[in-house]
């Protein structure tokens, strides 16, 4: 904190995302182009959002990045894929119920931990705009470029 009691400016732009609802679900400061992309699954091509667990540093240069207005379902989906099957917990719009992603059961991964993987959400393409996106309302099914979706 400054010593005017003002907290210090970021430098950081913060990108934010709405659901196709124009709702507020998602805030990062790393923008979603850049993320990376499921690529074993052939089941989607989902941005890796890594959920910050911790509050943000004004001094860190690391992302950032958090979820808003949204719902989990208590119960996870499975998911049958030509690798076996996924355990996914649905991350829904608090407005519409729209589903804009997922998060995997650490049960997918090498270790001991059970239960929902709550540091990483999968963001299905087509589920979230940007804010600019949302200004100009862009049409969502010019975005989605695979297969097998359509609008």
């Amino acid at each position: 904190m400054a010593s005017d009691g003002r907290l210090p400016a970021s430098n950081r732009e913060v990108h934010t995302y709405h659901c196709l609802c124009a709702h507020l679900v998602i805030a990062t400061t790393t923008p979603l182009a850049s993320l990376p992309c499921r690529k074993t699954s052939a089941l989607d091509k989902s941005h890796i959002l890594p959920l910050s667990t911790s509050p943000l540093s004004p001094s860190s240069a690391q992302h950032y990045g958090m979820l808003l207005h949204t719902t989990i379902d208590p119960k996870p989906q499975i998911i049958k894929s030509d690798q076996g099957f996924e355990k996914r917990y649905l991350q829904r719009c608090g407005r519409c119920n729209l589903v804009v992603g997922y998060q995997l059961d650490w049960q997918q991964f090498a270790g001991e931990k059970l239960g929902r993987r709550d540091d990483v959400l999968y963001l299905l393409p087509g589920g979230v705009m940007t804010t600019e996106e949302m200004a100009q309302g862009k049409r969502m099914d010019e975005l989605i470029e695979f297969e097998g979706v359509t609008a």
